[in-house]
C-alpha cells in the first residue's frame, strides 16, 4: 500500500513539474553566454529588462513559464536575462541601442544582432516573432546588412528608418531620419512615399512630434502636402499637433525632450504656431488659435488666463478640441476641483455641451 502511494506521489509530482516548465536563463555574462552558444552551435536570446518594467514582469510570469514557449527556447537558444540598469546591463544597452522595455535580442555566436523586437505580448505572438527572427533572411538582418555595408538608397533608408522605430532603436531611427530629410529635395519631401516622416502614423511620436522640424516644415507647406497626400490627412495631422501642443503645455511635458532633458520657453515658437493656423482655412481655425493661446498661457504659468480661456470657450469647442479639458483638470488637485467655482463652471459647460462622450462621463465623476 505504501509503495503504491509513493509511486502515485512520484507520478503526480512528475506531472506537476512537467506542466510548470519555464525558459532556462543563464545567470552569467553575455560573453560567457556567447562562448556557450558557440560550443552548442545555438543562437543567443537576450531578454533586456528593468526592475520597474511592468510588461517585463508580465512576460516573465505568464509567457516565459508556458510549457510550449519554454521547451522551444530551451531547445533552440542559450538564454540570458539582463537588467539594463545593473552590472553589464548599461554597456549592453548602449551597444545594442536598447531604449524600451522589454527588448528582445537574438544574436549569433559572433555577437552579431540577427533580430530584435519589443514589448509585452501574448505567447502566440511572441512565438511567431521569434520564429520569424530565426530566419537569417529576416527583414531586420537584411536591412542592417545593407545599411552597414554603406548602401544609402532612398528606398533602403525609408525601410531602415521604419524598422529602427519599430524596434525602438529610437536614437538611431531619429538620426537616420534627420539625414534622410536633408537628402530630399522640396519636391521629394511631398511624395506620398515620404509621408511617414510627416504624417500622423505609427512613427509620428518619434519623427514628427512637437518640436520636430518635420512637423514645422509640413505645417509651413501644408497646401503643397495636401495636394500630394490628401487634404484630410494633412488637416488631421495639423489639428492633432496643435491639440497635442496645448495638452503638453498644460501637463508640463512640452518643455522636456524624449530623454527628459529641459527645453527652454521660446515665445517665437508659439508665434509660429499661430501664423501657421492663420494661414489655413480649417473650419475650427478659431478654436485651434485659442488652444495655442491656452498653451502659451500655461507655458508662462498663467493659470488664471488658462482658466479664463477654458471658461469662455470650452462649451463651444468641438468634441475633439474639448479633449484639452482632460489636461486642464489634471492641473488641479481633487480638492481644488471640488471647491473652485470657476473649475466647476467649466465642468458644467462640458456636461451641458455633451459633445465628447468620454469627457462628459469623466466630468460627471468629478
Amino acid at each position: 500500500m505504501k509503495q503504491a502511494l509513493f509511486a502515485a506521489l512520484l507520478l503526480w509530482w512528475g506531472n506537476m513539474a512537467a506542466q510548470n516548465r519555464r525558459i532556462s536563463f543563464d545567470s552569467t555574462s553575455l560573453e560567457s553566454t556567447i562562448e556557450k552558444a558557440k560550443s552548442e552551435n545555438r543562437l543567443i536570446f537576450v531578454d533586456c529588462y528593468t526592475s520597474w518594467c511592468g510588461p517585463c514582469k508580465e512576460m516573465s510570469k505568464h509567457v516565459f513559464t508556458q510549457d510550449s514557449v519554454a521547451d522551444f527556447f530551451n531547445a533552440h537558444f542559450v538564454n540570458l536575462k539582463l537588467d539594463m540598469e545593473k552590472g553589464e546591463g548599461p554597456a549592453v544597452k548602449n551597444e545594442f541601442h536598447v531604449e524600451a522595455y522589454p527588448t528582445y535580442l537574438l544574436l549569433n555566436s559572433n555577437r552579431k544582432l540577427i533580430y530584435r523586437f519589443v514589448g509585452g505580448m501574448p505567447a502566440d505572438t511572441f512565438m511567431a516573432r521569434i520564429k520569424k527572427g530565426m530566419d537569417t533572411l529576416n527583414r531586420v538582418a537584411i536591412l542592417n546588412e545593407r545599411y552597414n555595408s554603406g548602401e544609402r538608397t532612398k528606398g533602403l533608408l525609408q525601410e531602415y528608418i521604419k524598422i529602427k522605430i519599430e524596434g525602438m532603436e529610437l536614437s538611431v531611427g531619429e538620426q537616420v531620419a534627420a539625414a534622410y530629410f536633408d537628402m530630399l529635395t522640396p519636391k521629394e519631401k511631398l511624395l506620398p512615399e515620404n509621408w511617414f516622416l510627416f504624417g500622423e502614423n505609427r512613427y509620428s511620436l518619434y519623427l514628427s512630434n512637437v518640436h520636430s522640424r518635420t512637423f514645422m516644415y509640413m505645417a509651413n507647406h501644408w497646401r503643397e502636402f495636401a495636394r500630394s497626400n490628401g487634404r484630410e490627412a494633412v488637416e488631421n495631422k495639423m489639428r492633432h499637433m496643435y491639440q497635442r501642443i496645448a495638452e503638453y503645455c498644460l501637463n508640463g511635458w512640452y518643455f522636456k525632450d524624449r530623454l527628459r532633458n529641459p527645453i527652454p520657453y521660446d515665445k517665437k515658437e508659439f508665434d509660429r504656431y499661430q501664423a501657421q493656423i492663420k494661414s489655413t482655412d480649417f473650419a475650427d481655425k478659431a478654436q485651434l488659435l485659442t488652444l495655442i493661446d491656452m498653451a502659451q498661457a500655461a507655458a508662462v504659468k498663467d493659470t488664471a488666463k488658462v482658466t479664463a480661456l477654458m471658461k469662455a470657450n470650452i462649451g463651444d469647442f468641438s468634441g475633439e478640441n474639448q479633449h484639452i479639458a482632460f489636461a486642464y483638470i489634471g492641473m488641479f488637485r481633487s480638492a481644488q476641483i471640488r471647491q473652485d467655482p470657476q473649475v466647476r463652471q467649466i465642468i458644467d459647460k462640458i456636461i451641458q455641451s455633451n459633445r465628447n462622450e468620454n469627457l462628459v462621463r469623466f466630468a460627471k465623476s468629478l
